[in-house]
This record gives C-alpha cells, structure tokens and sequence, in this order.
C-alpha cells in the first residue's frame, strides 16, 4: 500500500508525460499557426499507463475479513464478496487527492515557462486555446483522483473490487477516449480561430 501510494505523487508529472502523445497547439504568439506533432503509442506510454493504474489498484489497499477465523485483512478463496479496510480508504482518499493536485501541478509546472519569452504573447487576447486544450488534457487525471476519492468515502458500502478498480477503469477509459476524439475533433477546433 505504501509503494502504490509514494508511487502515486509521480502521478501528475507522468499524466504531464503523456500528454507529450497528442498534438498541441502553441498558443503564444509567436508560435502563431504552430501545432507541435504528437508522438506515437509506443511501449512507454503503454508501460506508464499500467505502472500508474497497478499504483492506483494497490492504494485501494487490501480488502477486511469477516467473521469467525478471519485473519483480519487480506485475500480470501471469495475475495470478490469481501469489503475494503479503513487504512486502504484512508490511502486511497489521500491518494485521490495526491492525483488530482498532481495533474493540475504537472500542468502548471510543465506549462511555466510557455509565455516567459520577451515579447512572449498570446495570439489571440483570450490565449485560445491554452485553457481549453489544458482542461482536456488534466481531464483524465482529475477524474481519476475525484473518482478515488468517491470510492474511499464508499468504503462500507460496496465490495473491496468495485472500490479498486473503479478508479483505474475511469481513468483508462478517460485516457483512450481522449486519444480517440483528439486529432478528429478537438485539434480541427484548437487550430482555428476562437469562436
């Protein structure tokens, strides 16, 4: 549990990472009609996802034994009918909290030094599209971290497995989905003009 939870403050500057994946349109203006080519899937992203999901899956923590002879915490013969444990909540609401500040740190920290330039403006006087490209971008870690969050406060009333693996699957979920409507839909309208 505490390997999955220290694993997790690398979380925001990993979801910063992968961001690297989808193209981006400089907003500053003088990289003015300047959109910077993703790279593609490779093992690494491939490899970050799964180390990040395992690292969320365990600070959900180990599941509580009921009854007569159980032995506390741990795995049982019927796992999937056992309930999480209070330290696994506590760990996964931190936790929860750790991804969402991180995403939004990683940003912010990744995103310091874009318009520090002399004569580093924006192009446009909204700076379209930073915010909105960013708030896509943070979208899949800060549903991540609200949705671990949710899952700890819900540590008494579904099973342990719910509870573990719902948060992992949101963020997949949120991560392919970006991929798959970035390039067709949203990079058409972060290159053109603010409407």
């Amino acid at each position: 549990m505490a390997a999955g939870g220290l694993s997790l403050v690398a979380f925001g500057w990993i979801n910063f990472g992968l961001s690297t994946y989808l193209p981006y349109v400089d907003p500053s203006e003088m990289g003015r009609d300047v959109t910077y080519r993703g790279e593609d899937l490779d093992a690494t992203w491939a490899w970050l996802v799964l180390w990040m999901s395992l690292s969320m899956l365990v600070s959900a923590g180990l599941p509580r034994q009921r009854g007569p002879g159980a032995g506390g915490v741990g795995l049982s013969p019927r796992w999937w009918t056992l309930r999480g444990s209070p330290p696994g909540a506590m760990l996964q609401g931190v936790g929860g909290l750790i991804v969402a500040g991180g995403t939004l740190l990683g940003y912010v920290i990744g995103n310091m030094f874009l318009f520090s330039g002399p004569g580093d403006g924006c192009t446009y006087p909204s700076c379209w599209p930073y915010r909105e490209q960013t708030v896509v971008l943070v979208a899949p870690g800060v549903l991540a971290g609200v949705s671990m969050v949710a899952a700890a406060c819900l540590v008494g009333h579904v099973r342990w497995w719910v509870r573990a693996f719902a948060p992992v699957l949101v963020w997949v979920v949120t991560l392919i989905v970006q991929h798959l409507i970035w390039t067709p839909y949203l990079l058409p309208l972060f290159e053109g003009p603010p409407r």
